[in-house]
């Protein structure tokens, strides 16, 4: 395995499942439980449908929406800016380490990366064009409703905007009564899914009295949260088991990335745009982490873009000297190269862990069991001899090998039931293996019994 050639974790599994669904399933089934709107999921339906659902074909999906965000963003940046900032922006943003790491997860941040930008440049283009045409007015309204529909947090730009036409009351100008017909429409073309939306609050709401150890983990904001967020920005997903390296590592990028952003904070007036861009979404993200659990340095990725235009400006502003922007360039690869050449870092290894247990437990009776039946999407994307159960039901079961998955125990088994049950039922565990991050326990049974339990 390498780099480009990861394993499925589990919420990648949980998108292809999602994306196979009949679609009325999908909607009215799977949604209400998930905590994501459905567009991505729609897409990614359409797009296996042409490519499979392999890894790479999966994947595949949020690359070309990672491209385009670079595309949009030099567009973006010449636009409020110069061709030079245009340039370094996305140079910065094709080779920031967050975006490499997510623009190959078969998940809806790289899409949420596209659709933000999308809203931001229809924006601008109202904003800075007296005689705005209809068609920005429709494209606008196109680019909001989709930006919602693919992730509620960067649903936040949009706040952006309404504060951005308060703070600058002459960008109102004769459109005043169209920003608002604007926004109103917005809302009116979200209302078909304002059922659904309640129900996942519900559900919401129920993880956080059921599970409350997930609930945190899932994004609560706090210090750790708050500090990660600047820290992944700059250096994306790796980190050093010695403090000080770590502490010097981020904070050479932290130096060399605080000077460009101080520098063109300096020229508020000429980039208060952007930097309404970066803070205000950022700030509601803030609160919304206080309410409900979702801030979470990933679920931000959408704000990368305002980040490095906003570097970009701070480079142009010093005489152009393109060897900073190299220099800034050469760090993001640095750090991309960290990662690409540590697996440690990399997703957790559910494809090994089943090839492990397959051949292991060839030609014998066998299956696996799971603390909650909510984590076994990547098991059962990989399986295909071993079936697998939940923690119920076990009773009766005397299989000659039994594989317990050790993933998320803590979180869903606090009092470790699961692995007193196996044990309690006359097994014995003979081995353990982790698969970065996926831990599986072998046990042995004698017992000739080999009846199964009930999935």
């Amino acid at each position: 395995m390498n780099v480009f050639n990861q394993s499925f974790w589990l919420d990648e599994a949980i998108s292809v499942k999602a994306a196979i669904l009949p679609l009325k399933d999908l909607l009215f089934v799977f949604s209400p439980g998930d905590f994501h709107p459905p567009l991505y999921y729609l897409v990614l339906k359409l797009w296996i449908s042409i490519f499979g659902t392999s890894e790479t074909a999966v994947r595949s999906l949020s690359l070309v929406f990672a491209l385009l965000s670079v595309l949009l963003l030099f567009f973006i940046a010449k636009k409020l800016f110069n061709k030079f900032v245009a340039i370094s922006s996305a140079s910065l943003l094709a080779t920031a380490p967050l975006l490499f790491y997510y623009s190959q997860e078969a998940r809806m941040y790289a899409m949420s990366v596209f659709a933000s930008l999308l809203v931001v440049w229809c924006f601008i283009n109202i904003v800075y064009n007296k005689n705005s045409r209809m068609l920005n007015w429709v494209s606008f309204i196109i680019s909001s409703s989709l930006l919602i529909y693919t992730d509620y947090l960067p649903g936040l730009v949009l706040l952006f905007c309404a504060a951005f036409l308060i703070f600058q009351k002459k960008s109102l100008g004769v459109h005043r009564f169209a920003w608002i017909t604007s926004f109103i429409t917005i809302l009116i073309l979200f209302i078909p899914w304002l059922a659904i939306f309640k129900k996942q609050l519900e559900v919401g709401v129920q993880v956080k009295q059921n599970a409350p150890i997930w609930w945190e983990t899932l994004g609560k904001t706090n210090l750790k949260q708050i500090t990660l967020v600047p820290v992944k920005f700059l250096i994306g997903r790796i980190s050093f088991y010695n403090k000080f390296v770590y502490a010097a590592f981020v904070g050479l990028f932290a130096f060399e990335f605080g000077i460009s952003l101080w520098n063109s904070l300096k020229k508020y007036k000429e980039s208060h745009l952007v930097w309404l861009w970066f803070l205000i979404p950022l700030s509601g993200a803030l609160i919304f982490g206080l309410i409900m659990s979702g801030f979470s340095y990933f679920r931000l990725l959408f704000l990368l873009p305002p980040f490095y235009l906003l570097v970009a400006h701070g480079i142009f502003l010093v005489n152009k000297k393109t060897g900073k922007l190299y220099f800034r360039v050469g760090l993001n690869l640095l750090a991309i190269s960290i990662f690409a050449f540590t697996p440690r870092f990399w997703r957790e290894d559910w494809r090994s862990a089943v090839l492990w247990l397959e051949s292991d437990a060839k030609g014998q009776s066998a299956i696996s069991i799971f603390v909650t039946k909510s984590q076994q999407d990547p098991y059962m994307y990989y399986a295909k001899n071993v079936p697998s159960y939940g923690p119920d039901g076990l009773e009766g079961v005397y299989f000659e090998k039994i594989y317990l998955f050790r993933y998320v125990q803590p979180i869903f088994d606090p009092t470790d039931q699961v692995r007193k049950s196996v044990e309690g039922m006359g097994f014995t565990k003979v081995e353990e293996r982790d698969f970065n991050g996926v831990t599986v326990w072998k046990y042995q049974n004698a017992s000739k019994n080999l009846a199964a339990p009930e999935p």
